[in-house]
């Protein structure tokens, strides 16, 4: 069942809060004024732009050759990987690798606890729709460049690791780490639109604070799990940070 769940949340995880917005959106009308307009044309940009760029990312992972035990061998044998970074070969955290995929799925869900605000719940279509294009925008980003790129994940290297996971498709999709975008995505696409609807909360430093180390902390264990190399983790908090901001600040009302 883990091993289901798992695979689900590496394939398709914005298809979860896709539909936990949608239930928002279907139990609440848009009735108060919002900091933020939608653009259809523009909204239908980002939405076809960012589908076309997941379903191309599948397509080129359905079709891409797994690795070979000679392959392995080799690999285990020479390592590709810079100086600052090799350590992480080494690691093999099963608990770590648990902890960081069911903080995946709850920092995903986060920017719906928005929704208990009555001002932010009564923009539930267009705040809905800025949640869904940054998680899809999010995953377009994170999936086109792991199936770009093909790093080899970290376990690849450790003979601790088993076999069977270093002859997946997966196990050349490191950089960059989706767990760790998806975190960041949620995190501050949360406390950006809150401070957007209330620039002088007292409790915006707070909300800062959280949303930049929830990611931080699943960076760590994305490394310490031995799925991802530190570069892939920065990149990955990064992207997912920029898009938590810019999609939302891309929809408000210029005054």
């Amino acid at each position: 069942m883990h091993k289901k769940m798992t695979k689900i949340g590496k394939n398709t995880p914005f298809l979860w809060v896709l539909w936990g917005y949608l239930l928002f959106f279907c139990c609440h009308n848009t009735m108060a004024q919002s900091p933020y307009s939608l653009n259809w044309p523009r909204e239908s940009i980002i939405i076809g732009t960012s589908s076309v760029g997941i379903g191309t990312s599948i397509l080129l992972k359905k079709n891409k050759p797994t690795l070979t035990e000679a392959q392995i061998a080799t690999a285990i044998a020479n390592p590709q990987c810079p100086r600052f970074e090799c350590f992480v070969t080494r690691n093999w955290d099963t608990k770590a690798q648990h902890f960081s995929d069911v903080l995946l799925w709850g920092s995903m869900a986060v920017p719906l606890v928005l929704f208990a605000d009555p001002n932010i719940r009564k923009d539930a279509l267009t705040n809905s729709t800025i949640g869904i294009e940054a998680y899809l925008v999010t995953g377009a980003l994170t999936n086109l460049t792991k199936e770009l790129f093909q790093r080899k994940r970290p376990f690849v290297y450790n003979p601790n690791a088993p076999l069977s996971l270093k002859m997946q498709t997966d196990a050349t999709s490191s950089f960059f780490s989706g767990h760790t975008s998806y975190t960041a995505t949620g995190c501050f696409l949360t406390a950006k639109m809150y401070t957007d609807y209330h620039p002088n909360s007292k409790l915006n430093p707070y909300i800062w604070t959280t949303a930049a180390l929830i990611p931080a902390i699943q960076g760590y264990a994305r490394v310490k799990g031995g799925k991802h190399f530190v570069t892939d983790v920065v990149t990955g908090y990064l992207i997912g940070a920029a898009v938590g901001i810019l999609i939302p600040e891309l929809h408000k009302i210029k005054k």
